[in-house]
């Protein structure tokens, strides 16, 4: 036992700390500035000249990974494969399997024009007209250009996915919701499956199950899962407690309160889950292809190798009538209400002229979607890009050099080569403090370090100077155009169609444009990451200034401010918060998109997850993949706690 004399130094000392840190967290910014310039300048002058971070935890990290693969590998492979793979992994495999060959062969079996006019029918069911005519058209456009048979084995695997995300997702988003417990243990399970770049999940899925579509879909499940697992957990809790306690008073069990109450109440939040799922699943469905795919993702990597940006186009918009066939249907099975929907005998009459069509087409042979057009009815879209490449030369090849020679360099020089690790990790852990606290600034360090440790530094560095720079010409273009739309209608609806069309074409299409413009290298990463992220942020920003009271505005014209003055001294400040969720959501949005540059020669830890799939390089495969998530924590909570202090005081 201490004695009373130890227990009051102790606790002296501890208060004397206390009041260092509360005096150093009162302090002006310009000495914060002040310390921080002191403190890199000092480690600077320290370690100026030594190497780069010892990597001394490489060989220790990855050659568990590397080991755990082979055997893997080596009991997938013998006569006698271990218990896990007999008993559990083959099952699995051979279930999936058999799923995604009956889905295929079941579509292409049917006459073309059959799968239309059914969707159309089912959808019609809940008397939403526009949105059947819309399921029809989007499975007839992938036809008229002949991607028929890619599309069924497309739609084939994101029907299966989305299937098994369902029946995983929402028993688990019930669970949490009536468990806090386990929320609270699956809750930073999820945040790693939907941090983690998609593409490092592909790593074990070639130990345990080789090459193809079964790891592709079940690859596509983690990553997808996530959303609908909260968005369910959300819709239950938000369920009004008068309606549960009605059902309880009535004499209903938990079951029947949950299935008659809580879950058709929840469906609207449920149904959100499951359209994030879908939209998740089609991100992942074109980077699939490294597993052996195929269907419309492999065409789109070969587009980007032709470098034809028609057929990119063509692609991309049939992976999106994918997403809104899957879309309309899923609303429409959740569609519960008998006012609306069809008496028995209208369904019946309908499932015989489905099968009526379907035999008549079997018996006219006109199963296969006749030859229309193909991809080439985009090739003018190839004509006006080589056209702008030929004109704008001067323009592309000054941009491609500026971003390069005047971002890129000299501020991967700088980290790398001339400002000395330990001046690093402490301007991050600095940095950290300042914004979000010890606990953040400890993380910092410790994660810092650890990527330094794990062999990842140059590589992180080399990534975390791309994403800056696409960070900044993304905010440059994202704040003022969410600032313009917030302050006008119509510049908002302008931009509407614009920004669906961004967010809804799969991110890899962008980098076709990009290449062929730019060349291959970090510059197309750049632009295709400010493309897709530069949306949040417009949204967002708009939203923001939206927000901002009346009341505060006509006070400000009310004492004579002039409309400028107004947005930089009302707008701005009121709608500070929101924008900043928009500077976070841009952050991530780049980050997701680092995979995508790796493909396109954009080098740091997105080059080396692909050649790690590639190559089957388990153990190299996660340590990549940690650094990304670190990366991803760190930035993410930094933004977070800028927009907590942001936050104006209520009243």
């Amino acid at each position: 036992m201490a004695s009373p004399a130890i227990d009051s130094r102790s606790a002296a000392l501890t208060s004397d700390i206390g009041r260092i840190l509360d005096r150093v967290k009162t302090m002006p910014l310009a000495a914060w500035f002040g310390i921080l310039a002191a403190g890199v300048v000092l480690l600077q002058l320290l370690f100026a000249g030594s190497e780069s971070f010892p990597a001394r935890w490489a060989a220790a990290f990855a050659d568990p990974f590397d080991r755990f693969a082979r055997w893997a590998l080596e009991n997938r492979r013998s006569g006698e494969p271990h218990p896990v793979f007999t008993y559990l992994f083959d099952p699995l495999a051979d279930a999936v399997g058999w799923g995604l060959a009956s889905v295929e062969s079941t579509l292409l079996w049917f006459p073309w024009f059959v799968l239309p006019i059914a969707a159309f029918a089912y959808v019609a069911r809940t008397r939403r007209w526009a949105d059947a005519t819309v399921a029809a058209a989007a499975l007839i456009y992938p036809g008229l250009v002949g991607l028929w048979d890619v599309t069924v084995e497309t739609l084939a695997l994101m029907a299966i996915a989305v299937f098994i995300s369902v029946i995983i997702g929402i028993p688990l988003g019930v669970a949490a919701a009536f468990r806090p417990r386990f929320d609270t243990t699956i809750r930073p399970v999820m945040d790693a499956m939907q941090t983690v770049p998609a593409p490092v999940y592909f790593v074990p899925m070639l130990m345990f199950f080789g090459i193809g579509a079964v790891p592709a879909t079940l690859a596509t499940v983690i990553y997808a899962l996530p959303p609908l697992v909260r968005l369910t957990t959300v819709g239950i809790r938000q369920v009004p407690t008068a309606s549960v306690d009605a059902s309880d008073m009535f004499g209903a069990s938990p079951m029947q309160t949950l299935r008659k109450v809580q879950l058709p109440m929840a469906m609207p939040t449920i149904l959100t889950g499951v359209t994030q799922t879908i939209m998740m699943a089609l991100g992942i469905v074109v980077l699939a292809t490294l597993l052996g795919a195929g269907g419309l993702g492999q065409e789109v990597m070969d587009t980007l190798a032709q470098r034809r940006m028609g057929r990119g186009v063509a692609t991309g918009l049939a992976i999106v009538s994918i997403a809104l066939v899957l879309d309309r249907l899923g609303r429409a099975a959740a569609v519960t209400d008998r006012s609306v929907l069809p008496s028995r005998r209208t369904v019946w009459w309908g499932v015989a002229a489905v099968a009526a069509l379907t035999v008549a087409g079997r018996a006219a042979g006109v199963n296969t979607f006749p030859e229309v057009w193909d991809t080439k009815v985009f090739d003018p879209i190839d004509d006006g890009v080589d056209w702008i490449q030929e004109n704008f030369r001067w323009l592309t090849r000054s941009i491609n050099d500026g971003l390069v020679s005047w971002m890129y360099v000299p501020v991967k020089d700088l980290l790398i080569d001339t400002v000395a690790w330990p001046a690093l990790v402490f301007a991050g852990s600095w940095i950290s403090w300042r914004v979000a606290g010890w606990r953040l600034a400890l993380f910092t360090a410790a994660a810092v370090s650890f990527i330094g440790l794990i062999g990842m530094w140059e590589l992180s560095l080399d990534t975390l100077t791309q994403v800056i720079a696409a960070v900044v010409v993304s905010l440059l273009v994202a704040i003022p155009l969410g600032v313009w739309a917030g302050r006008s209608r119509r510049v908002e609806a302008a931009l509407s169609p614009v920004l669906d069309a961004l967010q809804t074409i799969p991110s890899l299409v962008y980098i076709i444009p990009a290449v062929t413009l730019f060349t291959v290298g970090v510059v197309p990463g750049i632009i295709a990451s400010v493309l897709y992220a530069m949306v949040p942020g417009v949204r967002i920003t708009a939203l923001g200034i939206k927000q901002v009271p009346t009341e505060s505005i006509e006070a400000s014209q009310t004492f004579g401010a002039t409309p400028t003055q107004t947005l930089l001294g009302v707008r701005l400040p009121l709608a500070a918060t929101t924008i900043m969720a928009a500077v976070n959501q841009v952050i991530m949005m780049v980050l997701a998109m680092v995979i995508i540059s790796g493909l396109v020669g954009g080098g740091g830890l997105g080059f080396e997850t692909i050649s790690a799939v590639k190559n089957s390089e388990v153990g190299h495969g996660f340590a990549v993949g940690l650094a990304i998530v670190i990366m991803a924590i760190i930035l993410d909570r930094s933004t977070q706690a800028i927009a907590r202090r942001l936050q104006p005081p209520t009243a």
